[in-house]
């Protein structure tokens, strides 16, 4: 099966026949038209809803081939034990956070020096750097990004980063202060039909849309993994005489193997808790002050299967009051 757009041009090329966007077009042309004037950008909005799409067809009025120039670079860290390919326009590099592993820190400086050179090399030292999944970004790169932000004025270099997320809560404040924020809603039915000439969207919810190829390469199944996982958990905690701690870990592992987001995850779990009345009044106070303490440590403590552990099993004592 083709993979749906997957060039630069095809992503221009079906925007350009169904914009789900089209009022972001005004806000494009009032932007400055000289890269060097341009401001850090966050394009922010929910899963399937054409963010990379709208990413393309803004930084395309400043790429001379309008992004007809494309190809792929390959980049081995500098301790000689990643290997890492990314694309790469006349005017951009892209960079899939959610990619970078457990070595993220080390790889995106060695990425980042990489264009550093890269641009050195060229007559215009300008260039856009598109940071993809920029929720998934690890926390100790998160930490330190702000100062790969820092202008380069001194080397005659201009570097414009667009961060492409699902969430800004979690982006420190010396990143946001760097950057203007651009908002996308979720298109209506409509006008995901008119897109895709796909009518099996009356037999999903809207929300559920995680990715727009998966409509039109008719997948649904990717849509709701995230609900598909969270469902056999909670089966597990509802019926806790039956758990099978490998059982319970194998199922708990299926949320990092599939890199969902915790913390929807989490939501998702206790919200049905909460909503079917078997999380009685009384203990609600107690969970949330626990989940607190779970993603204060989660990821920053130990393994986070661990504490994941953890609370889903006191999940379990809370609801069956053992």
């Amino acid at each position: 099966m083709k993979y749906f757009s997957s060039t630069f041009q095809e992503y221009i090329t079906d925007c350009k026949k169904h914009n789900m966007h089209k009022k972001m077009e005004k806000i494009y042309s009032s932007m400055s038209n000289e890269l060097d004037n341009q401001n850090n950008l966050i394009f922010y909005g929910p899963p399937g809803i054409g963010k990379y799409t709208q990413v393309l067809q803004y930084i395309k009025k400043y790429s001379p081939t309008e992004l007809r120039f494309e190809r792929k670079i390959n980049i081995q860290s500098s301790n000689k034990k990643i290997d890492y390919e990314f694309k790469v326009s006349d005017i951009h590099f892209e960079i899939d956070m959610a990619l970078l592993g457990c070595h993220a820190k080390l790889l995106f400086n060695d990425i980042y020096y990489h264009i550093l050179d890269i641009l050195t090399a060229r007559n215009n030292g300008s260039c856009i750097i598109v940071c993809k999944n920029f929720d998934h970004i690890h926390s100790e790169l998160l930490e330190i990004f702000h100062s790969y932000m820092q202008t380069l004025k001194h080397q005659n270099l201009n570097i414009v980063y667009i961060l492409v997320t699902e969430n800004v809560s979690f982006i420190p404040r010396n990143i946001l202060n760097r950057c203007q924020i651009i908002s996308l809603k979720r298109p209506t039915k409509n006008e995901y039909i008119h897109a895709t000439s796909k009518t099996l969207l009356g037999e999903r919810e809207i929300k559920n849309i995680t990715n727009i190829k998966n409509i039109k390469g008719k997948i649904t199944q990717l849509d709701n993994i995230n609900k598909l996982i969270c469902d056999k958990i909670l089966n597990k905690i509802l019926n806790y005489e039956t758990i099978n701690f490998l059982e319970m870990r194998d199922n708990l592992y299926e949320i990092f193997i599939f890199n969902l987001d915790i913390n929807s995850c989490l939501y998702y779990i206790i919200h049905t808790l909460v909503e079917k009345k078997y999380i009685k009044d009384e203990h609600t106070e107690d969970i949330f002050i626990e989940l607190y303490k779970f993603l204060k440590l989660y990821n920053n403590n130990y393994r986070p299967i661990y504490h994941l552990e953890s609370f889903i099993f006191y999940l379990c004592i809370k609801i069956h009051e053992l």
